[in-house]
């Protein structure tokens, strides 16, 4: 019998403006709040009045409300990151695939693909294992994951940050204890069973998950082909929604060209805020780069501004440097001039990490005991797809982001300074948005036109 065995990764990172990102009152008020007021209640008829016995008078104590507590103060403090040197990898095999707009969730796949890798031996472990950067020591990957997974669970009014994660198993197969438990204890990861031989049940069951978790961005990751006949998916979502620590007057924004290339303008909208961000003028990359903080002093957003229109591949070429660049960064004061940009884009990923060196997990060699029990020669599984939706949001209030990524496995045989600068992104500009407790990269992307080119990429 022919099975497949899939992974899926979503992703999303979201900014509070509306779909066509017009601000609109709703929105406004959805980050700063509602007045609470509630209309009178109508007069009602008058009715016989009862004699009472007046009560001993109360003594009033005034009670003065306490104010609410400011956002904490925005700090920055470079720290060393470790696991994030396949993110870079990925990022730069994916952004020389095309000049035009990308977004990646970076985490999510390599959550996905770290839940694969206990479940896998032999070579395909090997793999899997060096081209991630992961430890040959499971138990010290295992409290990394652990450690990232507890730091994004948090809890904040300030932000929303979602987290899920599945392994959709089929009916007639039956999971490893001991898989199961690591994958809950260590991932967060759930093992449920579904009837992928009715698939029009398993894919609304699927897709109601990833919607829910994603609020709505994605709403249909798989249809009923996709999960035909299929034995496992392995399956992990984001969702991020923040607002910026300095927001973007809405008054300030304004219309002005975009330089897609030497030969292209784009007229967008250019959103403006003068504040104090953390900043420096990349000499190596010839390029400008800016952290964004968001509220909460949990995530933020960098931005890279080549100062040539051209100069993106300089930044791109040599990207796995970039993280040394941030320990130039220092507190300025910075006009800011950004432009809003919308798009959604779906990835598969199969090609790049056969490039990258994981081969063996696509092959009729793959070996993936530990998933299930009672794998014959002619059940064993292999990777079929490495799928990953995303889309990203960013107007004057905050951003949106999501995504999901998908891994499908089919039967083989089957400091202050004083000082000013200016940020100008009229021109391809790379940005990522990072967990700064983890240095984990919660997104990468391109904009090479604000207004979006949604899509499937193929690379």
């Amino acid at each position: 019998m022919t099975s497949r065995f899939f992974v899926l990764c979503a992703a999303c990172l979201a900014m509070t403006a509306s779909a066509n990102m017009s601000l609109d009152p709703q929105a406004i008020q959805e980050v700063f709040g509602r007045n609470g007021y509630a209309p009178p209640a109508p007069p009602q008829s008058p009715q016989q009045a009862v004699p009472v016995t007046p009560a001993p008078p109360k003594q009033v104590v005034a009670v003065t409300p306490a104010p609410p507590a400011p956002p904490p103060d925005d700090v920055f403090s470079p720290v060393p990151a470790d696991y994030d040197q396949f993110d870079w990898t990925l990022t730069k095999r994916v952004a020389a695939g095309s000049d035009k707009n990308f977004l990646l969730s970076p985490l999510g796949l390599k959550l996905a693909l770290a839940i694969l890798t206990e479940a896998a031996t032999g070579v395909t472990q090997n793999e899997l294992s060096s081209v991630l950067g992961f430890d040959l020591d499971r138990n010290v990957v295992r409290s990394k994951f652990s450690t990232i997974i507890e730091s994004l669970q948090k809890e904040s009014p300030y932000y929303i940050l979602n987290l899920g994660s599945r392994i959709y198993v089929g009916d007639n197969t039956h999971p490893r204890q001991r898989f199961a438990a690591i994958a809950q204890e260590f991932y967060k990861t759930e093992l449920k069973n579904v009837n992928f031989n009715n698939p029009a049940v398993a894919s609304k069951e699927i897709n109601s998950w990833v919607s829910n978790i994603t609020q709505g961005h994605i709403p249909s990751l798989v249809n009923e082909d996709d999960v035909a006949n299929m034995v496992v998916l392995v399956l992990n979502t984001l969702y991020f929604k923040g607002s910026w620590y300095h927001q973007f007057p809405p008054n300030a924004t304004h219309f002005g060209k975009f330089n897609v290339s030497p030969r292209l303008v784009s007229y967008v909208d250019y959103m403006n805020v003068n504040a104090k961000f953390f900043y420096t003028e990349s000499t190596k990359y010839d390029a400008k780069i800016l952290r964004m903080p968001y509220l909460g002093n949990k995530y933020a957003m960098y931005i890279i501004v080549p100062n040539s229109l051209l100069g993106l591949p300089r930044v791109l070429n040599d990207i796995g440097g970039l993280r040394q660049e941030l320990d130039n960064l220092r507190e300025y004061t910075v006009d800011v001039t950004l432009p809003r940009f919308q798009f959604d884009q779906t990835s598969q990923l199969d090609g790049i990490l056969r490039e990258l060196g994981i081969r063996a997990a696509f092959e009729d060699t793959a070996s993936f005991p530990g998933i299930a029990r009672g794998q014959d020669m002619d059940q064993r599984l292999k990777v079929s797809k490495v799928l990953q939706r995303a889309g990203i949001v960013v107007n004057e209030l905050g951003s949106v982001a999501y995504s999901a990524t998908e891994i499908s496995l089919v039967n083989k045989f089957g400091e202050d300074i004083e000082a000013t600068a200016e940020v100008v992104a009229d021109k391809p500009f790379l940005f990522f948005i990072q967990d700064e407790a983890t240095r984990q990269l919660l997104f990468t992307g391109r904009v090479s036109e604000p207004h979006g080119q949604d899509g499937v990429l193929k690379v």
